[in-house]
């Protein structure tokens, strides 16, 4: 069961049920009320003028991560997160997405999305293995630099959301909360 990618949808898989089964990833539901991605800056489908949507293989890697991104941003508003930032910039680097979890009123999330495209393929990446620990000490500083700005935070958690796009209208995504820890 997958939904639209196009739209911006989400689907589940085995490995995310083995992952929730470890307690280390929540259900992703798959009822089809995630809005459209239309409207997304860089990956608006063409006009009817224009022919059909352009397909998933002819986005430019950034505009994947694009999509990727807004999956995922609005998944978390599904589940009831607060997006408090997308993209957000300091000097040392971006944050895909600042949330806050719903309960979690002094915790902010910062969540780092990593998308691939696996279309005919006979395995699929596994793209959190991308955040390595390089990019988890890039997120340490910027985590810093947020706090130092947003007293009404005590602390920082740093998920990671992996999509794989497998068709061109169906994607899976895995949330990994707490995917790692940095120390001071």
């Amino acid at each position: 069961m997958q939904q639209d990618w196009q739209g911006a949808g989400l689907a589940q898989d085995a490995l995310a049920e083995g992952l929730r089964s470890h307690g280390q990833m929540e259900a992703c539901p798959n009822d089809g009320a995630v809005p459209s991605a239309a409207g997304m800056r860089g990956t608006e489908p063409p006009s009817e003028a224009e022919g059909a949507r352009r397909s998933v293989r002819d986005l430019t890697p950034q505009e994947l991560g694009a999509r990727g991104e807004l999956m995922a941003a609005r998944h978390l508003q599904e589940k009831g997160w607060e997006i408090l930032e997308r993209n957000w910039r300091c000097p040392h680097g971006e944050v895909d997405i600042i949330a806050r979890q719903g309960g979690c009123e002094k915790t902010a999330v910062l969540v780092e999305v990593k998308t691939r495209l696996c279309i005919g393929r006979s395995d699929e990446p596994v793209p959190e293995l991308a955040v390595d620990a390089e990019k988890q000490e890039r997120y340490r500083r910027c985590a810093l630099w947020f706090l130092g700005g947003h007293p009404e935070f005590a602390t920082i958690r740093f998920d990671v959301m992996a999509i794989n796009v497998v068709e061109e209208d169906g994607a899976r995504l895995r949330h990994l909360f707490g995917a790692y820890s940095v120390d001071s």
